[in-house]
Parts: C-alpha cells; sequence; structure tokens
C-alpha cells in the first residue's frame, strides 16, 4: 500500500499533478532556491545531496538483526525510500534550475538596454524612437479629456440626484443605497471616461502598431486604477462619515484610503509597465525580472500598510466592545493577523519568483490576491445586504417605510372619524415600525448569516483561483469537500428558517403569564398548534439530518441504495420487536390528533394528574400541583379528564343560622355579584356572574346555603377567595350570621327509674361530648382535604 501511494504521487508529480500537490511543489522549490540563491558557487545543494546520502547510508547500512521484517516488506520500504529520494532530487534539481535562471538574468542587465532600445525602434515606422514621445503626447491629451468628461458627467449626476443622499441616515439599507448608488453614479462616468479618451487616443495615436499597443495599455491600467479607487472610496467612505459601515474613525479611514490607493497606483504603473514590455515583444528576461521587481515592490507597500494600521484593523476583527464577549480566535487574529500578513506576503513572493522563473503558470497576482479577493467579497457581501433589506426583507425604518405608515395612519383615523396630528402619526409609525422590524430580527439575521456564508465560499473560491489551486471540480478531494459543506449549508439554512418560523408561532399563540398572576391548577393551557409545534420541529430536524447525510454520503461515492433497503428490514424488525413502543407512539399521535390535551393544561388520566409540561413521541410529563413529576407513556392512558377546557364552574357552600332573612341574603349576593363582574381586575375572570342557588339542605344547627359562577379555567381559584371574603364582611354589615357547629349530647341514665351519679353522668357526658367533636373535625378535615384535592 505505501509502495503504490509514493508511486502515484510520484507519477503525478511527474506527469500530470493535482493543483494541491502543485502548488506544494512549487512551495519546496522556494524553499530550495532561496537555500540555493545563499551559496552562489553551488555548494548548498551540494551540502543537501550529501545530507541526503548520508541519511540513506544510515538507512541502508543498518544490520539485518536491527530490522526484523519480512522480503516484501523490506522490498516495499526501498522502494517509497527510492521514491522518496527521486522526487527530492527533482526538486532540488528544480530549485538549482530556478537559481540558474536568476543569477544568468542577472548577468545580462547590462545589454537589457541595447536589447530593448532595438525592440523600440523596431516597432516606429521609420526606424526611430520618434513614435514613443508622440504616443505618449497622444495619450495624454486622451487621459485630460476622458478625465474632464468623468468630472462632468460626475458633478451632472451630484446635482441631478442629490436627493437620493440623507445626512441622517441609520440604517444600513439607507447607507448602502447611497454608497451603491454614488458607485453606479462614479462608474457611469468612467464608461465615459473609457469612451471619450479611448475614442480620441485612437484617432491621435494613428496606425503605428506600438502605439496602439502603448495607449492599450495606459488606459486600460489607468481605468483599472480609477475602477479601484471607487471601490476603496465606497468601501471605506472617508468623505461621508454618517454613511460609513465599518467603525472606523475619520484620521483612520482617510489614511487608509490614501495608503491604499497609493499602493494601488504604484502596482497598476509597475504592472503596467510590465503588460507592455510583454505586448510589445521587448526580451522575456527584463519581463521577468520587472514582474518581480512588481510584485516585491506590491509585497513591500502592502506590509508597510499592515503595519501602519494593524491597531485599526484589530479593531474591526474584535467587533464592537459592547457586544457579547470576543471568542478566543478573534482575539488571537486580531493580535497577530499583521505578522501573518507579511509572512504570507513573503511566502506569496517567492512562490510568484519561482514560478516566473521557470515559465510555471499562475505566476503573476499571489500577493495581491487576498487582498482582491477582500474586495470582491465586501463589495458582493454588501450588494446581498441590499438585496435583503430592499427585496426580501423590506425595513420598515427607513424614511421612504416611515412616510407610508403614516399615512395609514392618518387614513385610519379619518375613517374612524378621530383626528390624529402628524406629530402624534409620526410617533406612532416609528413604534409599529419598531415592533415589526423587532418580529422580523431573527430572520434579517439568518439571511445576514446565509450571506455571510455564501460570500466566505465565493472569496474563498475566487482566493484559491488566484492561488492556481482550484477548489471545485468532481476529480478532487476539495472539490468534493465545498459540494459537501454546501450541503451542509443548505440544511442548516433550511432548519434554521423552519425553527425560527416555528419558534415565532409558539410565541404568538402561547398565552401570556400576567404580572403577579397565581394560578393554582387548571390554567389555560397552551393552542393546539403551540403543542404540535415542537414535535414537528424534532421530526423536521431529524428529516432534513438524515437526507444531508443521504447526499453527503452519496457525494462521497457510496452507494444509498443498499441503505433504504437496509433501513426498511430493520424498521420492520423494529416494528415486531418493540410492539409497546409503536403503541405509544400511535397512541399519542391519536390523542393529539384528537386534540385531548396540550401543553401547559391539567389534567387527569386516573393514575396521575397535574399540567402537562412536556410532550415526545412515545409519552408525556405531568407535574403535579404540589411539584411531583410523572412521566406516562401514551399506551397507559385509558381516558383524560380536562380540567383546562373552555370553562370551570365552582360552587361554594356556607352555613347560615335558621333566623337569616333568605331573601336578604339572595339580594346581597346578586348585588356582590354584579361588583365583580364591573370590577376592572376581576370581571374579565368571570363568564357567569356569582349567584345565590338559595338554601341546599338544613342541619340540626344551620341551614346551608350555596353560590355558583363560572370562570376562565384556572381562575376559579383566585375568585374562590374573593367571593369568600367579600361574602363574610357583607354578612357581618348587614347582621347575617354565620352558623357555628354545635355538638349537643344527651346522657342516659343507667335504668329508666334511678338517675345515675353525678360524677358518672359527667364523665359519660364528656366523652360522648368528645367523641361527638371529634366526628365533627374529622368530618370538616374530610371536607377541606376533598376540597384541596378535588382536582
Amino acid at each position: 500500500m505505501g509502495e503504490g501511494f509514493i508511486v502515484s504521487l510520484r507519477f503525478h508529480a511527474q506527469h500530470q499533478a493535482p493543483p494541491v500537490l502543485r502548488f506544494l511543489r512549487v512551495l519546496l522549490l522556494a524553499v530550495g532556491l532561496v537555500a540555493g540563491l545563499g551559496c552562489a558557487n553551488g555548494t548548498g545543494a551540494a551540502h543537501a545531496q550529501g545530507a541526503l546520502g548520508v541519511l540513506t547510508a544510515q538507512k541502508d547500512d543498518r544490520p539485518a538483526e536491527t530490522a526484523p521484517q519480512s522480503h516484501s516488506a523490506a522490498s516495499t520500504h526501498a522502494a517509497a525510500s527510492l521514491s522518496e529520494r527521486t522526487m527530492l532530487q527533482e526538486q532540488l534539481d528544480m530549485a538549482q534550475k530556478a537559481r540558474g535562471v536568476l543569477l544568468r538574468i542577472l548577468n545580462e542587465i547590462p545589454t537589457f538596454s541595447s536589447s530593448i532600445t532595438a525592440t523600440l525602434r523596431a516597432k516606429g515606422p521609420d526606424g526611430t524612437l520618434g513614435w514613443l514621445a508622440g504616443t505618449l503626447v497622444s495619450i495624454a491629451v486622451a487621459v485630460a479629456a476622458g478625465l474632464v468628461s468623468m468630472t462632468l458627467i460626475s458633478r451632472w449626476g451630484r446635482a441631478q440626484f442629490a436627493h437620493f443622499y440623507r445626512a441622517t441616515a441609520q440604517n444600513r439599507e439607507d447607507k448602502l443605497g447611497y454608497l451603491f448608488f454614488r458607485a453606479a453614479l462614479m462608474s457611469a462616468g468612467l464608461v465615459i471616461f473609457v469612451l471619450v479618451a479611448g475614442l480620441i487616443a485612437l484617432f491621435l495615436v494613428g496606425g503605428a502598431p506600438g502605439g496602439r499597443e502603448t495607449a492599450f495599455v495606459v488606459l486600460s491600467k489607468l481605468t483599472f486604477f480609477l475602477f479601484i479607487r471607487i471601490v476603496f472610496l465606497n468601501l471605506l467612505v472617508p468623505d461621508t462619515p454618517t454613511h460609513r459601515l465599518f467603525p472606523l474613525s475619520d484620521a483612520n479611514a482617510s489614511g487608509l484610503y490614501r495608503s491604499l490607493l497609493l499602493a494601488a497606483g504604484i502596482a497598476a504603473v509597475m504592472i503596467g509597465l510590465c503588460n507592455w514590455m510583454e505586448r510589445l515583444g521587448l526580451p522575456q528576461d527584463p519581463h521577468k525580472l520587472a514582474l518581480i521587481g512588481a510584485s516585491f515592490l506590491s509585497m513591500f507597500l502592502l506590509s508597510a500598510i499592515a503595519v501602519t494600521y494593524r491597531a485599526a484593523i484589530a479593531a474591526l476583527i474584535q467587533g464592537e466592545a459592547n457586544k457579547d464577549p470576543v471568542p478566543m480566535w478573534r482575539r488571537v487574529l486580531a493580535g497577530g493577523w499583521h505578522i501573518f500578513a507579511i509572512v504570507y506576503f513573503l511566502m506569496a513572493w517567492a512562490i510568484s519568483s519561482i514560478r516566473l522563473l521557470l515559465d510555471l503558470p499562475d505566476a503573476t497576482g499571489l500577493v495581491t490576491a487576498p487582498l482582491l479577493a477582500l474586495l470582491a467579497a465586501s463589495v458582493a457581501f454588501g450588494a446581498l445586504l441590499l438585496v435583503i433589506d430592499r427585496l426580501l426583507l423590506p425595513r420598515l425604518d427607513t424614511r421612504r417605510a416611515q412616510a407610508r405608515l403614516i399615512e395609514d395612519i392618518l387614513r385610519r383615523d379619518e375613517s374612524s372619524e378621530g383626528e390624529t396630528d402628524l406629530e402624534s402619526a409620526s410617533a406612532q409609525a416609528a413604534a409599529e415600525a419598531a415592533d415589526q422590524e423587532a418580529a422580523r430580527k431573527p430572520f434579517r439575521d439568518l439571511l445576514d448569516k446565509g450571506a455571510a456564508l455564501i460570500v466566505m465560499f465565493g472569496g474563498l473560491y475566487l482566493l484559491t483561483s488566484m492561488w492556481g489551486v482550484p477548489i471545485a471540480g468532481h476529480q478532487s478531494f476539495m472539490g468534493s469537500l465545498i459540494e459537501i459543506l454546501l450541503v451542509g449549508f443548505v440544511a442548516y439554512m433550511a432548519y434554521e428558517a423552519v425553527k425560527t418560523l416555528i419558534d415565532r408561532k409558539i410565541a404568538n399563540t402561547s398565552p401570556s403569564a400576567d404580572s403577579g398572576e397565581d394560578i393554582e391548577i387548571g390554567g389555560t393551557g397552551e393552542s393546539r398548534i403551540a403543542t404540535l409545534l415542537p414535535i414537528f420541529r424534532n421530526f423536521l430536524l431529524i428529516t432534513i439530518v438524515v437526507i444531508a447525510a443521504m447526499l453527503v454520503l452519496s457525494e462521497l461515492g457510496v452507494n444509498i441504495g443498499p441503505l433504504f433497503a437496509g433501513a426498511g428490514v430493520v424498521g420492520l424488525a423494529i416494528g415486531f420487536g418493540a410492539q409497546t413502543l409503536i403503541r405509544d407512539i400511535f397512541s399519542g399521535a391519536f390523542y393529539l390528533i384528537d386534540d385531548a390535551f396540550r401543553k401547559g393544561e391539567y389534567i387527569d388520566i386516573g393514575s396521575a394528574k397535574g399540567t402537562v409540561e412536556k410532550i415526545s413521541i412515545r409519552s408525556m410529563q405531568l407535574r403535579h400541583h404540589r411539584g411531583a413529576l410523572t412521566t406516562i407513556p401514551f399506551g397507559d392512558i385509558k381516558q383524560v379528564q380536562n380540567f383546562s377546557r373552555d370553562w370551570a364552574m365552582m360552587k361554594l357552600a356556607f352555613r347560615v343560622t335558621y333566623d337569616t332573612d333568605v331573601d336578604k341574603m339572595r339580594k346581597i349576593i346578586k348585588n356582590f355579584g354584579q361588583e365583580l363582574m364591573d370590577d376592572p381586575h376581576f370581571g374579565p375572570m368571570f363568564l357567569q356572574p356569582l349567584k345565590s342557588q338559595g338554601i341546599l339542605s338544613m342541619e340540626d344547627s344551620a341551614m346551608i346555603a350555596r353560590v355558583k359562577f363560572m370562570t376562565k379555567p384556572g381562575k376559579q381559584f383566585e375568585l374562590r377567595k374573593v367571593v369568600y371574603a367579600g361574602l363574610r364582611d357583607l354578612f357581618q354589615k348587614n347582621g347575617i350570621e354565620f352558623a357555628n357547629r354545635q355538638v349537643t349530647v344527651r346522657v342516659a341514665t343507667a335504668d329508666d327509674d334511678e338517675p345515675m351519679g353525678k360524677k358518672a353522668a359527667s364523665s359519660l357526658g364528656q366523652a360522648a361530648a368528645g367523641a361527638a367533636a371529634a366526628a365533627a373535625m374529622m368530618e370538616e378535615e374530610a371536607n377541606a382535604k376533598g376540597s384541596g384535592d378535588q382536582l
């Protein structure tokens, strides 16, 4: 296995190496070149080869007894060692070749002047360099005319579309809209510049081939510089702090803008010079040296910018300080990002130089690749945010949306014959917009996160393409990995979107607890949809995970057809072997379909009672009003008594004396019931007012009267306290007395003729009285217990 792996690597290195292996190989060549340049006489490579020979001799000269391997294992190890030595030797040879090319170019520098001059003379119609001066003058005239045209168009556009600018812009939709519109207007001016300058240059330069090539290079690089200026200006916004999206100070924004623009201008000049040399057919060696110099200059300028503005960019990486604690990786990146950047710039310059010297592909643009990818990702991310804020989820806190809300409020007030001034309507519109934006925030955050992930994938793809290591394609491992990540991204976004919708629906349909409300037993539960949605959410999660896993396995080359067949067989086996589980699941499903109970309702199933606290696929949990939590499988439920549906009837009994005016008592109860119905706090709890049911029964020492009232579920116990306390005060005020419980004891004599002794009679009377009192107390305790446990 090891031999085949090494041979495969050797074959790909020699013939058709994959991109990642090519990149690593060129990186190894850069290290070898640096080592080779350190020793001009070639001793570095010789020392490396000598060290390799020593290591090989040490491996091959070991005694046989120290390596107790079989003959096949030893052969495989020898073949692998030989392949490794061959690959390393190839890298050293290529490093030596690159060093030789560089030394040859350096030695030929004195001859560059004559060769370049000869080539330039050959491009002129008369064999002189006069065409070059005339071409540069014509290009200068064309550029000046183009810049004047662009300036006039920009001034006209600013005057015509000044209303798009708002100095009080607070939300990102207004800021992004203004910045993109300004960028579009400046781009239109840039198009005018290209047309005017190009036409004038074409007319003035004439038909000299060298002149046309020179004009094309100058105008193309100047256009690129002006376009980069537009990007930097609208990204850093040094001139309009109110519309700046990044939390940068004015000094840092202006300084970073000028520094990046200076670096872009110098890089454009150097790269334009290199392209001009290539298009005119100048010798390759000066062209290579100029490209290496341009890459070095870009590396130096970007490194200087990284060191100068390391603190400002570190603050951007860490984010706002008043938010959640910054993760460790962001703190580490913020503290040492400039070191990583400088190391990358140095390595990119070295690798780019190696590729240029050896005429390898993807030799230019390595140094500036991260900056260009970052700029492209920033512009794309801003465009996606603008699409989200204007099309997918239009913001309601913008000036345009506020104006529409104010018009709607004024129109509603006019139709209802009300009067609302503009200030009140504005305040009401702002409040409504704030509430609606708060409701939309979870969805907006989800879309923002999805846009960030899309831009991250796109930026990574663009960066690796600039490196010459494409990560897309069905034949590469990186391509498969990217597709797997995309599947995971789509699954994550789908689940988060549905989860957010479900959580929002649950929050809207769940009853909100009143402040200070004390519901003892049987309060109103959640809605039916709020009970079923959490179960649906869990089912949805399982479905998404299973589908995503199947797609990932399919992408990895696994045949998922047998998995479906195996799943069917396993499911059938589980169905036969777990009949109780299946019974619980199906029983629960039908109970939920029948809407027998909901989460938050108080139910009694015979063996247990309590508030439904949690519902799963096969069971539910009941919380007793004394605190006990009981888990009941759905299959064990025979009947359900629900105390939280629709209404609750409360009947209260009390004892009054025989001399009570029953009609007067009835009127007092009726008036008290009307007072409770009119009360702003207790009135909404009643469904039917307090009513008197008259005398229920008559006992030895009292008449038993009863009242009743109908309330919302769970409110009857709070109202019971109010009714008892109110009736006590009203009866005391109107002279109605509650009857006390009395016990009458009749003591019999020993016989009908002779009375018992006084002492015996007294003892017998005390015993009888005690027994009667104990029986009365036990009856009261039983009634009290039944009233507390009536649920």
